[in-house]
């Protein structure tokens, strides 16, 4: 047995023999890393050395990530951390929720498609449940990632963009009787498009001069419709008429600019954008995260309203929860939350160590105290070698 003074001793550090205080008592077995609280309730008792017949096993990677564990104690980790453990609580609620939704949307629909009145009692009641659920965490809009697939597009659609708008009303503190307005606007968004023929909903291709403009009447079915239908009020009809319009007035179908388009309509048009890029379309394959905030920050000067914009990259930040980042050192991680002052620092649940090692514990690191790190690229879940909902 060799003797280790406690100075000598740091988080993450494992020997191929257990570690003892004494003859009697043993710090860890063989093989379990040494925390930070080991080495500090060590110090307060007074315990100046320990004795191992075994050797260190552990490498500086696992050693830095466990000092890192070790120093993410701020109040805004904390509070990160916790809102992240909370999130993943509630996936399969939102699962449920979203099929709700999904329901009364595809119904709505239905009504359309057949030119029959259809009341917005399944809409509301879904849409109930949508605010009650991002008031508990409005970082729920994670796990709506890959829920399109295998559902009919356009209600999937619908039913994401509401979720994004509503994220947007609620970091502008809109009423409820304000985010019920805007959320019925948002799950009719495309009211419209089930008036177009299927085949140019489906096609695989780029579409021709006559059905680009054939989809370009859409908002006004759509606004005719939800009127006509569902007898909605104005405002509520304006989002499928308007989420098409643009800022700089280059949008359809009137060619409005600014504030002539209505304030409900400006949200929606970024949350549209926003969503179709992250999900798979039968033409394209789908961006991620940050590559389709990145899109949206470059193209969207002149087409989207500049302060909405902000909310909505205020709260998602530049690397939204849920991207893959490769670090300097040459870990890999998942965002897990960012403070909207400093988007370029978020928090990061570590994946893979710098040997490309898979870890086995929850490990977050905190950028903001990490002045020597920094993210170098955003990844896809092909690059990075796993799917984002198994690493959540």
């Amino acid at each position: 047995m060799r003797k280790i003074s406690v100075e000598e001793l740091k988080p993450g550090m494992r020997f191929d023999k257990p570690v003892y205080i004494d003859a009697n008592n043993m710090l860890v077995a063989a093989n379990v890393a040494i925390k930070e609280d080991d080495i500090k309730k060590l110090m307060k008792w007074g315990v100046v050395q320990v004795e191992t017949g075994g050797e260190v096993v552990s490498t500086e990677s696992d050693i830095k990530v466990a000092q890192r564990i070790a120093r993410t104690t701020s109040d805004d980790a904390r509070k990160i951390i916790a809102d992240y453990n909370n999130l993943l609580k509630k996936r399969k609620i939102l699962i449920e929720v979203h099929r709700q939704a999904s329901v009364a949307v595809e119904n709505a629909h239905a009504a359309i498609r057949a030119n029959k009145l259809f009341t917005l009692d399944e809409i509301d009641e879904a849409l109930d449940s949508i605010i009650k659920l991002m008031s508990e965490n409005n970082n729920i809009f994670l796990f709506l990632y890959g829920l399109e697939e295998g559902q009919n597009y356009l209600v999937a659609h619908s039913v994401n963009v509401t979720f994004y708008s509503l994220l947007i009303g609620m970091s502008m503190k809109y009423a409820p009787n304000r985010l019920r307005e805007l959320g019925r606007g948002t799950l009719l968004i495309d009211a419209g498009m089930v008036k177009m023929p299927l085949y140019i909903i489906h096609k695989q291709s780029n579409l021709s001069d006559h059905e680009y403009n054939l989809i370009k009447t859409h908002p006004l079915h759509g606004y005719k419709v939800v009127k006509q239908l569902a007898n909605v009020n104005e405002r509520v009809a304006l989002v499928a008429l308007q989420h098409h319009e643009q800022f700089d007035g280059k949008g359809y179908p009137r060619g409005l600019t600014g504030n002539q388009i209505d304030e409900y309509a400006r949200i929606a048009a970024i949350a549209d954008s926003y969503e179709a890029q992250i999900s798979n379309r039968a033409y394209r394959k789908k961006q991620y995260f940050y590559h389709a905030m990145r899109n949206l920050l470059s193209s969207g000067i002149n087409r989207f309203d500049p302060v909405l914009l902000r909310v909505f990259l205020s709260r998602m930040s530049v690397y939204p929860i849920g991207s893959l980042v490769e670090l300097n050192d040459g870990c890999v991680g998942l965002v897990v939350g960012s403070i909207p002052q400093k988007p370029l620092r978020p928090f990061i649940k570590l994946i893979f160590d710098n040997q490309g090692k898979r870890l086995e514990e929850t490990t977050i690191l905190n950028l903001l105290e990490e002045s020597a790190l920094y993210i170098v690229k955003a990844l896809d879940e092909s690059e990075a070698g796993i799917n984002i909902l198994d690493v959540l």
